[in-house]
């Protein structure tokens, strides 16, 4: 009799920079401005332009536990209870705008007294933070997919809720993200807890519902966790 194996481990300290790097590599290449670029270096320089958000998330992420990166290191997903995940995603929006906006500007006053560096300073950050905004956008669904998708669509049911969200997979990798998030489902999620999920993009939500999640609002799916045999 051999035994179970391991569920997954929550993400280090020492795993933030990958699992920044991750999301940003992701989250761009899905973008409408990553989708334009057909050069690595500058599809590189995209994601770094957005990593210093992403770098936060993945902090805010780790402290708690929520944040998970699978052994190859090509793949992220954050787990977490919904009233948990609600004050992390505000705390993190707070400390990126102070980080983003306040620290460049302050440092730009004090090396340029003529605010030139200042103007140049708020300037970048303003154009990362657009870039950002449409990594994070995602795709919709278009009006045919919207049809189809109406009479599968369910109400999210009543109960304890938590949040599969942030699953990203380095471009040009091997699916590894989908492998951690079915791994969470069965190690770490506690049973009959509602998952809910919003899918970045159309692909995704289509890979959401293969593996069992209905389809919800907008791009909104779920799924309740069945409960697990016992070990023998």
């Amino acid at each position: 009799m051999t035994a179970n194996a391991p569920g997954p481990r929550p993400a280090r300290w020492r795993d933030i920079p990958r699992a920044a790097w991750i999301l940003s590599r992701a989250f761009t290449n899905e973008s409408r401005v990553g989708r334009r670029l057909h050069s690595r270096r500058l599809a590189q320089v995209h994601a770094l332009a957005v990593t210093p958000f992403l770098l936060l998330i993945a902090i805010y992420s780790t402290v708690p536990g929520y944040l998970y990166l699978d052994p190859s290191r090509t793949g992220v997903a954050v787990a977490a209870p919904r009233r948990n995940l609600r004050s992390l995603a505000g705390g993190t929006a707070v400390v990126a705008f102070l980080v983003t906006v306040g620290v460049p500007l302050s440092l730009a006053s004090r090396l340029e007294p003529g605010y030139v560096l200042e103007a140049g300073t708020g300037v970048a950050a303003t154009f990362c933070v657009v870039l950002l905004v449409d990594a994070m956008i995602g795709s919709r669904h278009s009006r045919r997919e919207r049809k189809r998708l109406r009479p599968l669509r369910r109400k999210i049911p009543a109960g304890e809720r938590w949040d599969l969200m942030m699953l990203a997979q380095l471009p040009d990798t091997e699916p590894a993200a989908a492998r951690l998030a079915r791994t969470l489902l069965r190690t770490v999620i506690p049973p009959r807890v509602v998952v809910t999920a919003v899918a970045h993009t159309t692909e995704l939500h289509t890979k959401y519902m293969r593996h069992g999640f209905t389809p919800a609002r907008g791009r909104q799916l779920f799924y309740i966790v069945p409960n697990r045999d016992p070990a023998p």
